[in-house]
């Protein structure tokens, strides 16, 4: 089956708009025909010529353009597993306070009395010292500090690149289903399912692009609570603490076993009691009568 000029239109613009959209205007449309008949270059050879211009541009906006760095730290810090849940939370409100963002949290409880936790957040760099002041104010001690530093800034111009290449054949399509030239169904059919796939395209690196701009505008920060038992004289006491819960909870379960068994035991006492009644007539009625004494 033939295929129409609207659907060749609409193909011909995709692969124009994907070569050459990101380039800057060029010469005049006289001086482009000018040139394309002096030299008459093959579409091959005007792909290859394309190709390190593209490479060029992106060096030189990558040097033109602020770096783009995606800044973490992690810290680890170690107080009194009884102190942990409200340090945590404390620093908590505290984030809030200062309009940083909680991406996670989490608080574990062991049976040996060991409290540990984790929180993560994004902060404004300009709040990032205050909100370390609060955070390694006692009782907590920062056992360990790491920091990483991720440049973001050539995926952030690629993703912009594609956006705005996708930008202009959305538009140029738009135009095209949009003109007077006259039109089959198939033709706005294809139009229009270029379109659709074109704006989901441009929904997902948008998103992308938003992304690394919210990682590199503001700083990670992991923090660690390891929490500690109650010390004395430098000695660890929890394995008397432990030995102390655990008779504990050996009275406890003692305590629990015997209520189960009496009750269990309950509904047969009054069995139990018919049945020695019985036994105890019965030995009486079979006893031999003792001879009386002269």
């Amino acid at each position: 089956m033939a295929t129409t000029g609207v659907s060749r239109a609409v193909r011909g613009l995709s692969v124009a708009v994907l070569l050459f959209g990101p380039v800057a205007c060029g010469p005049s449309d006289s001086d482009q025909t000018a040139a394309a008949s002096s030299q008459a270059p093959t579409f091959k050879q005007a792909m290859m010529a394309a190709a390190p211009l593209a490479v060029a541009g992106r060096v030189a906006d990558a040097s033109s353009e602020q770096k783009r760095i995606a800044v973490s730290h992690a810290y680890t810090l170690r107080l009194p597993s009884r102190d942990i849940e409200r340090v945590q939370q404390a620093h908590l409100d505290e984030c809030v306070k200062l309009g940083c963002d909680v991406l996670n949290t989490r608080l574990d409880r062991s049976d040996a009395g060991r409290i540990s936790a984790w929180t993560s957040v994004r902060i404004a760099p300009d709040k990032f010292a205050e909100f370390t002041a609060a955070m390694t104010a006692a009782p907590v001690e920062v056992i360990s500090h790491s920091q990483s530093a991720d440049d973001k800034t050539l995926p952030l111009l690629d993703i912009e690149k594609r956006l705005e290449s996708k930008l202009a054949l959305r538009d140029r399509l738009t135009a095209l289903l949009k003109d007077n030239v006259r039109k089959t169904a198939a033709d706005l059919i294809a139009i229009e399912k270029e379109i659709a796939q074109i704006q989901g395209e441009i929904e997902s690196a948008t998103s992308q692009r938003d992304y690394l701009l919210r990682i590199t505008d503001t700083v990670k920060i992991d923090i660690n609570y390891t929490g500690v038992t109650v010390q004395a004289g430098g000695l660890d006491l929890s394995p008397i603490q432990r030995a102390i819960n655990g008779a504990g909870r050996t009275v406890i379960a003692s305590v629990a076993t015997l209520i189960s068994y009496a009750a269990a035991a309950l509904p047969w006492i009054p069995v139990a009691l018919l049945v020695v009644w019985a036994a105890r007539v019965a030995v009486r009625r079979f006893r031999p009568a003792r001879p009386a004494r002269a």
